[in-house]
């Protein structure tokens, strides 16, 4: 388990090099952060085709919130359930966040004709600094676990690459970024996921951002109801 782990992480960072580096994204579109605020933060959603496998998607924008919040709402399983759509499960197999390296297991509802899906994950965050700012960057890959068999309920997706990087611009204010390739299994043909998963990205930077400006609104009454 543990040699496998490693070989797909190590892997996993030299895919992200790669795309990272790479100047064969396509812009897909850019659209506003909160579709009924105007004058609002954009974001912009990016492909990049993979020959024989999944496309690769990207998502940037700006989100008005501290590096670290933002971190803690990707990692933490009981925020995630709160945000992420149709997950119905986000159970740690081992190790936890504050750890910077920890296994879940996730399992999504998803709308008929389409299976449930589920999905084995290491997930592992690594801050370091970019351009002498700080930068938080929470890596995610498919693995595989013996207490975690497939399921006859469900259809075990694959997670390839999905990374999220935070780069700080103020204590207030991040740069996030989203990259993703996930092939959520079946027998969809390719282009049919690829047309579902084309939208992902927005959907993700809407979610997260529309949790965190929930959270924001609920703080001071949380601070009031305590007496602080």
């Amino acid at each position: 388990m543990g040699l496998l782990v490693t070989t797909r992480c190590t892997r996993l960072n030299d895919i992200i090099h790669f795309y990272m580096t790479a100047n064969t994204w396509i812009k897909i579109d850019e659209k506003a952060l909160e579709p009924q605020v105007s004058s609002c933060l954009q974001a912009i959603t990016e492909r990049m085709d993979v020959p024989g496998k999944m496309s690769m998607f990207r998502g940037t924008t700006k989100l008005a919130y501290g590096m670290d919040e933002i971190a803690k709402t990707v990692c933490e399983p009981k925020a995630r359930m709160k945000w992420v759509e149709r997950m119905t499960e986000n159970s740690l197999i081992e190790g936890k966040p504050n750890q910077e390296k920890w296994l879940s297991y996730e399992a999504y509802d998803l709308v008929w004709p389409v299976s449930n899906r589920d999905y084995v994950l290491q997930q592992t965050l690594e801050k370091s600094l970019h351009q002498k700012k700080n930068r938080t960057r929470i890596k995610v890959v498919s693995v595989e676990h013996p207490d975690y068999p497939e399921k006859s309920d469900r259809v075990r997706g694959l997670l390839p690459t999905c990374v999220f990087t935070l780069d700080e611009t103020t204590n207030k204010e991040t740069h996030f970024e989203l990259m993703v390739q996930v092939d959520p299994g079946g027998s969809m043909p390719g282009f049919i996921k690829n047309m579902i998963q084309k939208g992902s990205a927005l959907k993700t930077m809407r979610a997260l951002n529309n949790f965190m400006k929930s959270q924001q609104r609920t703080a001071p009454k949380r601070e009031k109801s305590m007496g602080l």
